[in-house]
């Protein structure tokens, strides 16, 4: 029974090049890998082998650190479907508590549908100390249970889903705004986007209310559920945020109870599930946008800033809810924006820019002919480019993530 699992496990270059965080050691281990892009793809395509659960059927605990230099304990719970088959993909639900809650807790919001549902993970973390927030650790509880999940189980990484309620329906519309390339769709209840006041005209001091960063979720589905009564969200605030999401046209439902107040709004569960169904990933999206002001977020699905204009000159400071510094993070001052367009038929990539000196665009056979020339129009300036397709350039994507594959890529300076 051991060598069967050990000859299961064991672990082509492919997959050592994967797990190896040494730059050296990766490039080692690529002069063993074939130089044929198709190959390797192929294998990349192909989900890595997983053994099989003994808790299948039943909600799985466990503590780990937050990869955040405070390195906090946390804990999460996972409900591991009694269908579970390690040699099929499975979708993954990632639900975010409100204040004072834990992810044990919460979990039953959930628990009797995916239950029901037969094939679906439910990943609930616990945000300790900060909660989710702003701050890095907040999301860092996020993606180390994550990560986590998917080296332990067969989870679709185009099949992962993330929601939450209240401190959570907040939590969940920020980190889907900050990572919409992780999921293929995100159903906040209870929450909004974050808000910054905006002079309302030149010269006055009116202020006027603006929801922040929803240009990142053009590629990313929304199911926004709210309560028109809620005493926590603002109901004229909800009204400029789904304005401001109808103009970008892109996947969005929004559902409004006329009476519900601050909940979570359980009869909501199967219309959610429903849209989930229906939902993969995109790798390949025509439109990808990004709104920061951090340069640790500077990229999104194929597209990144490579070097942006000016300095970092707004400090800001995180706390957790007994006021003590989480962290403090050095921003611009004023948001850069980057929007693209694949235009399939010209083989061309539009974009419009600002606050952004240079970027990378991610490529693949999927989005443009790579065999022919490739049009960057930025800002209206037009140049081309070659761009080849490699095994480094993959393998570098899938390290990453291994659902968003990408052969190649290329620059273009911002005028």
């Amino acid at each position: 029974m051991l060598v069967a699992l050990l000859v299961l496990l064991q672990e082509t270059p492919v997959e050592r090049y994967l797990a190896e965080r040494d730059g050296a050691a990766r490039a080692r281990i690529l002069s063993e890998i074939p130089a044929d892009p198709a190959a390797v793809e192929a294998e990349l395509r192909r989900p890595p082998r997983r053994p099989d659960a003994p808790q299948k059927g039943q909600v799985v605990r466990k503590r780990l650190k937050a990869d955040h230099p405070l390195g906090v304990e946390f804990e999460y719970v996972l409900w591991v479907p009694a269908g579970y088959d390690p040699s099929k993909p499975h979708r993954l639900i990632i639900s975010l508590h409100g204040q004072s809650g834990t992810g044990d807790g919460f979990i039953r919001n959930w628990l009797g549908d995916v239950q029901r549902a037969g094939d679906t993970f439910l990943l609930c973390p616990s945000a300790g100390r900060g909660g989710w927030g702003r701050s890095l650790l907040g999301h860092a509880y996020i993606l180390t249970s994550l990560r986590d999940v998917l080296a332990a189980y067969q989870v679709d990484p185009d099949q992962v889903f993330l929601d939450g309620a209240s401190m959570g329906g907040n939590g969940s519309f920020e980190f889907a705004c900050q990572y919409p390339d992780l999921f293929a769709g995100a159903a906040p209840r209870a929450g909004g986007p974050m808000f910054r006041y905006l002079p309302a005209q030149p010269g006055t001091k009116e202020r006027a209310v603006t929801a922040e960063g929803l240009e990142n979720l053009v590629a990313t589905p929304l199911y926004w559920v709210i309560g028109a009564k809620d005493h926590e969200v603002p109901y004229a605030w909800v009204k400029v945020a789904k304005a401001q999401l109808d103009a970008l046209k892109f996947d969005f439902t929004y559902r409004e109870f006329p009476d519900g107040g601050h909940e979570w709004f359980l009869q909501e569960n199967a219309a959610v599930l429903a849209w989930m169904a229906t939902k993969r990933r995109n790798p390949y999206p025509d439109r990808v946008g990004i709104w920061t002001q951090d340069r640790t977020f500077s990229r999104r699905f194929w597209l990144e800033i490579s070097e942006f204009k000016g300095k970092e000159l707004l400090r800001r400071g995180y706390t957790d809810f007994s006021n003590k510094t989480i962290e403090d993070r050095m921003l611009f001052q004023e948001p850069i924006s980057v929007r693209g367009e694949l235009v399939r038929e010209k083989n061309e990539i539009r974009i419009a820019s600002s606050g952004a000196r240079e970027l990378r665009i991610y490529l693949h056979e999927k989005m443009l002919d790579l065999e022919k020339p490739v049009v960057v129009t930025v800002n209206g300036s037009r140049s081309t480019h070659s761009a080849k397709p490699s095994v480094a350039a993959l393998l570098e994507s899938a390290r990453r993530d291994r659902g968003l594959l990408y052969s190649a890529s290329i620059k273009a300076r911002v005028p």
